[in-house]
């Protein structure tokens, strides 16, 4: 899903986003032990012709951004600087949390910067069990649950 301002209403309202689902499910999928836990991967067909399409895996990193607020991002790339575990030969996941270099709401809303890579006792306890990824209206969204 894109970005939403703190104070807009969930897409999940919206009664086209549960029309495009019946229409567009995520009936691809598979479970890979990421970081030695299972993680549930679906995505839906659209996503899976993009995928083809490319010449090289797209890497998909689930990032858990501590910050004023925690929130959950799923970001696309084509080359990362972190280890990457392998879902099949189209694309590749990964997954850390990270901590923000300031605590600015203007700033966080804007860039989300990041200083490390957040290192906790509790932030590594924490893991994502699914994964969801789509390609709709030319962007690549997901969303991930923990």
């Amino acid at each position: 899903m894109k970005n939403h301002s703190l104070f807009s209403i969930s897409p999940l309202l919206n009664p086209f986003y549960f029309l495009d689902r019946l229409i567009n499910p995520y009936n691809m999928n598979d479970t890979i032990l990421l970081k030695e836990k299972p993680l549930e991967i679906k995505w839906t067909k659209r996503a899976q012709q993009q995928l083809t399409e490319r010449s090289k895996p797209l890497i998909v990193e689930m990032q858990l951004y501590f910050s004023c607020v925690v929130k959950k991002r799923v970001l696309f790339s084509n080359d990362v600087e972190f280890a990457t575990t392998s879902v099949n030969n189209t694309f590749q996941v990964a997954f850390h949390p990270v901590q923000a270099a300031s605590c600015d709401p203007i700033e966080f809303a804007k860039n989300f910067p990041a200083e490390r890579e957040f290192d906790s006792i509790s932030a590594q306890k924490m893991h994502p069990r699914k994964l969801n990824i789509d390609y709709k209206q030319s962007t690549w969204q997901g969303e991930f649950f923990i």
